[in-house]
């Protein structure tokens, strides 16, 4: 049964390549859960909470009130009318894209998950085989390919009314309509099957050497986040950024000023989480909707609903506010003060204009972070504005913006080797990912050897970035969060 029907069918993550060398090592069991370091969320908690810190600002001379949450000066949309090229991409890559034709990844050509796409001749096709394979991290050997698991999940592009983007739709015949529906939000580089199992050919080495850490690769199949959401009875839909589409709007013949790596930025993948959401929340009016996001997919998932939000204040013409309909938000590995890629010896922001080096700017240093412009509005001062709901009654500075509605929140981070100065997450740490809202949001640590054991992405290269959401201690969390009463 597909998720969305009436007389028309309705229907509807890793910030990758390079960073900081992380070390690894634990005699510390594998998925044994890591303590976590709050206090219990409750409503009335998350209240004294935003109480307590909005009196600390003020005494310190900030005020609440006239912190923008609109879109950041830097990060306006493009004032051109031609499609993005790699000989144009300085105007437009760190800007916000409108969905349209200005939006090169707005679109549902060559999806390697369209059961209707069947031409193998063209150069650079991705065709239909069996919903996973999309010739590169699960395609070619030089990145670990050709997958090697077996019996993957039924699913097919998501047709939604409202949404003219990529996604995939996975199938769900046993539906338990009391439950939300589920929007997975992959990081940089990666597409849709970053949700789903993985299994390296038999012999294939793993490819570890840069965070020093070492493991045996799966030799079984494990079913990820997609397979055990479907058991489970949750209607599910994966975002699809069309990553594979970066060669054709970014130079691409090095990776120090160009982007071989296939990075995106909030301005490229924002606005089309941001036209997801709304679909799906305008065409299911009584359903709740949940939103799990890892590394990049976690920002987006938070700048989408900003902007979502941001549209309704402002009154835009068929605009909704989503935190009444937003049950869990879910955060794997999030940059919400920093990434590593930012820091020396990379030094991408500046020197690289593309979206491999605006996407570090919009993060900031993981090791000195100062607010970005990005973060700014998204955060707010000292994450007052980092849990919208989360007492069902404040957002961005103002009560009475929820419905009633209480919106749960949980960050899932590897735990620290050395909290402040050795990580185990190539990307970021215990205090990059974490939100500073106790009472309000969920911080929760995997242990230093809860790897994706899998070998996804190019070999198991960054196996800790993806162990959040791909681990077996991972997924647990993720899905004992999603099930708590």
């Amino acid at each position: 049964m597909r998720l969305f029907r009436s007389s028309l069918r309705l229907s509807a993550t890793g910030l990758a390549a390079s960073g900081l060398l992380a070390c690894g090592g634990s005699s510390v069991p594998k998925g044994t859960p890591a303590p976590d370091k709050n206090p219990v969320v409750t409503v009335e908690r998350c209240r004294e909470r935003i109480a307590a810190l909005t009196e600390e600002l003020r005494a310190g001379g900030v005020d609440v009130a006239t912190w923008s949450f609109r879109d950041a000066p830097e990060m306006k949309a493009p004032e051109t009318t031609e499609r993005q090229t790699p000989d144009t991409y300085k105007l437009y890559d760190g800007r916000y894209r409108p969905i349209g034709d200005l939006h090169p990844g707005c679109t549902r050509a060559n999806l390697y998950y369209d059961k209707k796409n069947t031409d193998s001749s063209t150069p650079g096709s991705t065709p239909y085989k069996d919903g996973n394979n999309d010739g590169k991290w699960t395609g070619q050997g030089d990145f670990g390919g050709p997958n090697a698991a077996t019996g993957f999940l039924d699913g097919d592009v998501a047709d939604i009314p409202g949404y003219p983007c990529a996604a995939k739709e996975y199938t769900q015949d046993n539906e338990d309509s009391s439950l939300p529906i589920v929007i997975l939000v992959h990081g940089n580089s990666t597409r849709p099957h970053s949700w789903e199992k993985f299994l390296l050919p038999p012999g294939t080495a793993i490819n570890s050497a840069f965070e020093n850490v070492q493991f045996s690769p799966d030799t079984q199949a494990r079913p990820q986040l997609a397979e055990a959401l479907i058991a489970a009875r949750y209607p599910v839909i994966a975002v699809d950024f069309r990553t594979d589409l970066i060669p054709l709007v970014d130079p691409t013949r090095n990776n120090t000023t160009e982007n071989v790596a296939g990075n995106i930025d909030h301005g490229w993948s924002t606005p089309i989480l941001q036209s997801l959401v709304k679909a799906v929340m305008k065409n299911n009016p009584g359903r709740k909707v949940a939103l799990v996001g890892h590394s990049l997919g976690v920002t987006v998932v938070r700048d989408a609903l900003r902007r979502l939000y941001v549209e309704s204040v402002d009154g835009v013409e068929g605009a909704i506010n989503p935190f009444p309909q937003l049950s869990h938000v879910i955060m794997g590995s999030g940059a919400h003060h920093g990434v590593s890629t930012y820091d020396p010896p990379s030094a991408l922001c500046g020197p690289n204009l593309t979206m491999r080096g605006t996407i570090v700017c919009e993060m900031g240093s993981r090791s000195n972070y100062q607010q970005t412009y990005f973060h700014k509005p998204l955060n707010g001062p000292r994450d007052l504005f980092a849990t919208p709901c989360a007492d069902g009654d404040y957002a961005f500075g103002r009560t009475g913006q929820c419905g009633g509605n209480v919106v749960k929140y949980l960050t899932l981070t590897m735990t620290d080797i050395n909290s402040g100065s050795n990580y185990q997450d190539f990307y970021v740490s215990e205090a990059a990912s974490r939100i500073e809202m106790p009472g309000c949001v969920n911080n929760t640590l995997t242990t230093l050897n809860d790897y994706d054991t899998s070998g996804y992405f190019n070999k198991g290269f960054i196996a800790n970035h993806f162990g959040t959401v791909r681990s077996e201690a991972g997924l647990k969390h993720v899905m004992a969060f999603l099930e708590a009463k």
